[in-house]
């Protein structure tokens, strides 16, 4: 049996000479040792080939999670597009991975022993089976659970942020979002679950007198303090969107909740309290995560699952869709995030129990500047399946 890699490449260039795989051989893709999995030298991780690389100043491997920074370099080889470069951690050079290498006749460990010692012991990739995360009912669950958790998550959430959030926001979301929000130059707007502020102080630029509402104590801490630094005039309260009394009936014109509905164990409360928040006539914009595509063990079946080429992604599996309940997202470098899976015909039935008017609907995929700025294979990959719904919903004038 050949490795899967190894045949891939063979297909493109009769040249190469294809090597019998040794490892992962129960799966869709057995792999031989060079394209198996490495040892990272400075957190002593496993990893994809792919996603190691040779810093020849250090003499170490290192991985595209150690990196400092990573990019993807345009450059057909192999049958593929573009390779993968990592900041090495030990010097700040960057680095190409390691199937580039190989492909340049670089690759760092020519004799047998020394592949062997930088290989991962592994023989297969393990396969966790799929089991029930829930714990306990969803009604069991309780703001201080939410408050918890995101507290754990919170400065390394921050971390991943600068003014226009994070990826998804810059290049997805964010843009259709405030399209839906409309001018809010002058208006009074709320920003509930305003996490560490960034969309607060986005609307403030853009002339809105914005006011916050955060569950986590270390959220509000990150957004004052950003707010003692530029003076914006953002104000930042701690409580519960679930329970806003601290705030006076119809108190602002917009209101805005970004990813956040779908973290609240009584999301019904919450979208009552916008509505009494609100002016007649007021619009409320919410984004979540798509529940058609968040629901059970989700994720990407790919042949080699650890795979960092999302071209190598076949197709995105859900199950579950109509079991509602708590689940922990396991997100890389992340305490687990609590979340709540419904579906979504109940936000819809919810919004219209309240008294709102569902005035639009958009699934957002890449954003025009999106599509110049990202990496093609990036674009590309947006454009299979969406990670968020936003919803507009207006108040009745009276």
């Amino acid at each position: 049996m050949n490795c899967y890699y190894c045949d891939k490449i063979r297909v493109v260039d009769a040249t190469y000479v294809p090597t019998e795989a040794t490892h992962d051989l129960a799966s869709g893709a057995p792999r031989c040792a060079r394209h198996w999995r490495f040892l990272c030298g400075n957190c002593g991780e496993p990893r994809h080939f792919m996603s190691m690389a040779w810093c020849e100043k250090g003499g170490e491997l290192f991985c595209s999670w150690c990196a400092s920074d990573r990019r993807e370099v345009t450059a057909n080889f192999w049958g593929w597009e573009y390779y993968f470069e990592y900041q090495s951690p030990f010097t700040g050079q960057w680095c190409a991975a390691l199937d580039r290498l190989e492909f340049e006749g670089g690759f760092p460990f020519p004799r047998g022993e020394d592949l062997a010692n930088a290989l991962s012991p592994e023989l297969q990739l393990v396969r966790y089976p799929v089991r029930e995360i829930q714990s306990r009912p969803e009604g069991n669950f309780r703001d201080e659970d939410a408050r918890k958790n995101w507290n754990r998550n919170a400065a390394r959430w921050d971390a991943g942020y600068d003014e226009d959030g994070d990826d998804n926001r810059r290049y997805q979301s964010d843009e259709p979002m405030l399209d839906m929000l409309g001018d809010v130059q002058g208006l009074d707007l709320l920003d509930v679950g305003s996490g560490n502020g960034y969309l607060c102080r986005k609307l403030t630029r853009r002339g809105a007198r914005v006011t916050g509402v955060e569950l986590s104590d270390e959220f509000v801490q990150i957004s004052r303090e950003e707010e003692d630094q530029e003076r914006m005039g953002c104000v930042y309260h701690r409580g519960s969107a679930s329970e806003m009394s601290f705030l006076s009936d119809a108190s602002f014109d917009r209101a805005v909740s970004n990813y956040v509905l779908m973290d609240l164990p009584d999301y019904a409360s919450a979208v009552r309290e916008v509505f009494r928040l609100l002016r007649p006539g007021g619009a409320f914009v919410v984004v979540i995560s798509h529940p058609c595509f968040s629901c059970g063990p989700c994720g990407w079946d790919t042949p080699a699952q650890d795979s960092p080429r999302r071209e190598d992604r076949l197709a995105f599996r859900v199950d579950h869709y109509f079991h509602r309940g708590p689940t922990l997202g396991q997100w890389e470098g992340f305490d687990p995030v609590l979340s709540f899976h419904r579906p979504l015909r109940d936000y819809w039935e919810t919004f219209a129990g309240t008294g709102f008017t569902v005035t639009g609907f958009e699934e957002p995929s890449i954003t025009p500047r999106g599509r110049r700025e990202l990496p093609r294979s990036r674009v590309m990959h947006a454009l299979r399946v969406p990670y968020s719904c936003i919803f507009r919903l207006e108040k009745p004038t009276r």
